[in-house]
């Protein structure tokens, strides 16, 4: 294969994937799922009433370094899953307990991503997320902007609501951000550590938010991508297709293979 032909089909896989996380959190689509271990649940958003949430700075007493993880120690045979849980405000998710309830059936730990404006709409669903102690919660923006288009103002408005609010309803901070499509600049880095924060993004990719992805597709994907400290990307809005079905086979391959699966944290070694 010449260069041109590698560089090209380099470039159809980048802005694939940029295509299925754009998807992930702004699609409107019907989902389709085939179950297989039990009917996936997708939660509608509640009108549970919210405090009005202002972006109130976060008091940190330690600055971390302004740079992008993308995986843990290549050494050490440790894999954290990871979940977003975003969405547009003009296009509101869901929340797939059956994913949660894999989880939770062969105890995992797991670091979700939460989204501020996914927070205001489902605030029982992050409560019920927040009472797993294997479960990491952690800041995904508020609307899921491309914060490589936003002012150091905005940037940190979109921090800072989402922080407020995952403090009102779970009364914990988060330790990591990650940043929506995966898209950052240097004054993101910049801004997120000021806040106190990690930015992590990931080197594993399931697919999940690819209609045309079912559970095999999505197996195979992180079969392909995972390594030692690999941090693995999937959603649990609803638009991780067929993550639900899929996950019980990567966890005990992952497990066969003698990985130990953490959460970002502990893959990291940040308290």
């Amino acid at each position: 294969m010449g260069e041109n032909a590698i560089t090209m089909n380099k470039k159809n896989i980048q802005f694939l994937l940029i295509w299925m996380l754009v998807t992930a959190c702004t699609s409107n689509a019907q989902m389709t799922v085939t179950p297989i271990i039990a009917p996936s649940q997708i939660s509608a958003p509640t009108d549970t009433p919210i405090p009005t949430v202002a972006a109130t700075p976060i008091p940190t007493d330690f600055i971390p370094p302004a740079e992008l993880i993308t995986s843990g120690d290549w050494l050490r045979p440790n894999v954290a899953l990871t979940f977003d849980v975003c969405q547009d405000p003009q296009y509101p998710a869901g929340y797939d307990s059956a994913l949660v309830d894999v989880l939770t059936r062969y105890d995992i730990p797991a670091t979700f991503f939460l989204g501020g404006d996914w927070m205001r709409t489902h605030p029982e669903e992050t409560k019920a997320l927040a009472s797993n102690p294997k479960f990491e919660l952690d800041n995904h923006s508020w609307s899921h902007p491309d914060f490589t288009q936003l002012s150091d103002e905005e940037i940190a408005q979109q921090i800072e609501m989402t922080e407020e609010l995952l403090l009102q309803i779970t009364g914990r901070h988060s330790r990591f951000f990650r940043p929506p499509f995966g898209f950052y600049n240097d004054l993101t880095l910049k801004s997120v550590s000021q806040h106190g924060l990690y930015t992590v993004t990931w080197d594993s990719i399931s697919g999940d938010p690819d209609p045309n992805f079912d559970a095999a597709t999505i197996f195979a994907e992180v079969k392909r991508t995972v390594r030692n400290g690999s941090i693995v990307i999937m959603h649990a809005n609803g638009r991780g297709w067929h993550t639900a079905e899929a996950l019980p086979a990567i966890i005990e391959y992952l497990q066969a293979r003698g990985y130990t699966l953490v959460t970002v944290s502990q893959l990291l070694e940040i308290k």
